[in-house]
């Protein structure tokens, strides 16, 4: 049972169902090259789920940065953990194999997105109170918890 709903977004509400519900873009790169250096959230869907807010205060080096697998992207990072498996520790040592690109991308090509262009100072407090309300997939309070639950060491190691 979700705690919070978009009431308690007040006046952010109808900025939070316009990107909620705008018409969803393909992630791909004939999709992006033309938003430019555009500030704003973007909501990316997958299975017409959420699955992961961000702002950015430049659209599309965003989208770009996660369309090339750049490792230093926080939406990467996290496909590489939820759906490959891979530990933080690895990601970070590890360079991305053409295989292992491969797998990030075959997740990448079932996104889609939608975008809200805005310029505020407040902007991460803004996009923190979407992620409370739509708990997305990747980096929604559910998925931060299990983590947590996930770390939990195997009490007979620590003994």
């Amino acid at each position: 049972m979700k705690q919070f709903s978009e009431v308690h977004l007040k006046a952010w509400k109808k900025d939070y169902q316009d990107l909620i519900n705008k018409k969803r873009i393909k992630l791909n790169e004939e999709n992006v090259w033309m938003l430019g250096k555009t500030n704003g959230v973007i909501c990316f869907f997958l299975n017409e789920e959420v699955a992961y807010i961000c702002h950015s205060k430049s659209i599309y080096q965003t989208l770009n940065d996660i369309l090339n697998i750049k490792r230093s992207n926080e939406l990467i990072k996290l496909i590489m953990i939820h759906d490959l498996g891979i530990s933080e520790n690895k990601i970070n040592q590890k360079k991305i194999s053409k295989a292992l690109s491969n797998k990030i991308k075959k997740v990448i090509r079932n996104f889609e997105f939608s975008l809200l262009k805005i310029n505020s100072n407040y902007m991460n407090n803004i996009t923190n109170a979407f992620i409370v309300i739509s708990d997305p997939t990747y980096n929604g309070h559910t998925a931060k918890l299990n983590k947590i639950l996930d770390n939990l060491p195997d009490k007979k190691t620590i003994l």
